[in-house]
């Protein structure tokens, strides 16, 4: 059964993805490829402007929204509701350590390195990494605000898609 330290795991999961999405936006974002070319993560400048706009309010909005609910701050959503929703989307015992062991495997320990510290990414993990995160996120969907934050890393990986691996 999952409890409050699973709750706390999810939120930091959760916390992560925002922060990506916010490095995602900057102009200095760069993701690289097997040659050593950089490219931002969003090439185009009116497009990263509007991106970086989204993840804003997503942010103030849906992302806050889902963090306090984690934090089991939000009372039309109390504590013992996101515990048993954790359990019923398997965020707690073994499944919960498969699935953030498989996160891990696909980059995150690389790709929070880089968004909290700075340097270059490499597409291909870059790109591992929000392919992970999509069954994360939507196991979350009973979480407030969890298929807000989904919705637009998919769209993140639209325009990736547009720019090849190698």
């Amino acid at each position: 059964m999952a409890d409050y330290d699973d709750m706390l795991i999810v939120r930091q999961l959760v916390d992560d993805v925002l922060l990506v999405l916010r490095w995602s936006a900057q102009p200095d974002a760069t993701l690289g490829d097997d040659r050593g070319v950089e490219t931002a993560v969003v090439p185009d400048e009116g497009l990263r402007s509007q991106f970086a706009s989204a993840v804003e309010q997503l942010v103030a909005n849906q992302g806050a929204e889902a963090l306090r609910t984690l934090s089991g701050q939000n009372a039309e959503f109390p504590a013992d509701a996101v515990i048993a929703a954790l359990g019923s989307a398997g965020w707690d015992g073994a499944m919960r350590d498969f699935k953030l062991a498989v996160i891990e495997l696909a980059g995150r320990g690389e790709v929070m390195g880089v968004v909290r510290g700075g340097g270059t990414i490499r597409r291909r993990i870059f790109r591992t990494l929000l392919a992970a995160l999509n069954a994360a996120l939507a196991s979350l969907s009973a979480i407030p605000g969890a298929s807000a934050i989904q919705e637009l890393k998919d769209f993140l990986e639209k325009v990736l898609e547009r720019e090849p691996d190698e």
